[in-house]
């Protein structure tokens, strides 16, 4: 990549690149739209802790099997309730963009290999990480959300397993 001349060229590269930025995010301008930023109230401290079923309830969430910690499922819930209650003008809604967006969201907060599985009705049987699985339905709508271990690919080179012998 070649430097930029004069400052007005840093500025057009620096605004492509935001626009670059923008056009990774979450919703393809041609699916479904994002929700409105939510502000997060502070994390509750241990004596003001609401118990995970009353929030599942108010939600009209039905968790059918986890093992996670209750404050990653509680999220997990709150913002597919935000995804759904954002797209709820959609007659049909777009499953994939729902998973895509659930994915994105636990990738970013708590490290790779997060995997998700929106729909009606399919099956499933998966390895996942300790502590890293939830199932829920909210309405008609499943959702699988699980964690895989990753490890990293060592390549040896073809010249060493030649010569091995």
């Amino acid at each position: 990549m070649e430097r930029p001349e004069s400052e007005n060229e840093r500025r057009r590269l620096a605004k492509n690149k935001e626009k670059m930025l923008l056009q990774l995010q979450c919703a393809p301008r041609r699916m479904l739209a994002l929700p409105p930023p939510v502000v997060r109230p502070p994390a509750p401290t241990a004596n003001q802790q609401v118990p995970l079923a009353a929030v599942a309830a108010d939600l009209n969430v039905r968790l059918r099997s986890a093992d996670m910690p209750a404050a990653m499922q509680e999220r997990v819930i709150r913002h597919a309730k935000v995804l759904l209650d954002a797209n709820a003008d959609n007659k049909k809604l777009n499953a994939t963009h729902l998973a895509m967006c659930l994915k994105k969201e636990f990738d970013a907060l708590y490290g790779p290999a997060w995997h998700c599985i929106v729909g009606n009705s399919f099956g499933s049987f998966v390895t996942h990480s300790s502590g890293g699985f939830v199932y829920f339905s909210i309405d008609k709508h499943s959702f699988l959300l699980f964690k895989t271990e990753v490890r990293p690919v060592i390549k040896k080179s073809p010249l060493l397993l030649k010569f091995k012998t």
